[in-house]
């Protein structure tokens, strides 16, 4: 192949293509990385911001937690006083319950005897209205018998007094 001069062969204006392709798809993968490289920038800003808040977190949290069992530290004596508490209430509700019964027991044989003790006095009472009856009837006899004897008397001194003269 002859060269002319003046004229660019066309295998220069190829590299040149390719070059000038290479440098735009090497200047677009630049702005693309670039872009890339801004957002990573930024989601490891927010990222950082966020373990930051995080952290504060996490140390307002142990010191809550401290705090608390300093405070459960402080308050297991009390609710072991509590619970002693609470067990000797419960025992003496048992021994109450106990002595309840008990009393209520004796409530009832107490009611039964009074039951028992008023049938008797009310049998006592019908013996003591029939005793009074036939005292009223013996009474009646009785005035009777003296109302009589008396009237005898009376006809006997009248009978002594007619044979003396």
């Amino acid at each position: 192949m002859t060269e002319r001069s003046g004229v660019t062969p066309v295998w220069a204006l190829i590299v040149a293509a390719v070059i000038v392709i290479g440098i735009i798809l090497t200047g677009y993968l630049m702005v693309q990385t670039q872009q890339r490289l801004e957002t990573a920038q930024g989601e490891r800003v927010q990222a950082n911001a966020r373990v930051s808040e995080l952290e504060k977190t996490v140390a307002d949290l142990k010191s809550q937690l401290e705090t608390a069992n300093t405070e459960s530290g402080e308050l297991k004596p009390q609710l072991d006083e509590s619970k002693a508490a609470v067990s000797s209430l419960e025992d003496q509700v048992a021994g109450l319950k106990s002595d309840l019964e008990k009393s209520n027991t004796e409530l009832e044989d107490a009611k039964s005897r009074l039951a028992a003790m008023q049938s008797e006095l009310a049998s006592a009472g019908e013996a003591a209205d029939t005793v009074n009856a036939q005292l009223d009837a013996l009474q009646t006899k009785l005035d009777e018998a003296s109302s009589e004897i008396e009237r005898l008397k009376s006809e006997l001194e009248q009978a002594k007094s007619a044979e003396s003269p």
